[in-house]
């Protein structure tokens, strides 16, 4: 299991996103938790990630309008939970993320 917060400061607003490990049928069950209820909807359309979701962006569920809903594009909602994904798929290492323990956007430089 990974899970992975997900802070959205410019809205507000929080993710918990946990992946479970891979099901019989091939797929990462899905929980999120959020403060927000677009990114709640987006949990509960999405319920499943398949290897084809986590892994070509082209044809990802999560680009879905039906999954996304109205959610809005900057959202770190959907990179979230691709990296707990990722984590849960033994694509990204856990030693590192231990490590380094975040990734930001820095909007610092915004004039």
């Amino acid at each position: 299991m990974a899970t992975v917060i997900s802070h959205m400061r410019t809205c507000g607003k929080t993710h918990r996103i946990t992946v479970l490990p891979m099901n019989a049928e091939g797929n990462f069950d899905v929980k999120i938790e959020s403060d927000c209820p677009k990114v709640q909807f987006f949990g509960e359309n999405l319920k499943y990630l398949t290897m084809e979701d986590i892994t070509d962006f082209d044809n990802t569920r999560l680009n879905k309008r039906e999954v996304r809903g109205d959610m809005s594009l900057p959202c770190l909602a959907p990179i979230a939970l691709l990296n707990a994904a990722w984590l849960e798929a033994e694509m990204l290492s856990r030693s590192l993320v231990k490590r380094v323990k975040e990734n930001s956007i820095d909007f610092s430089e915004i004039q």
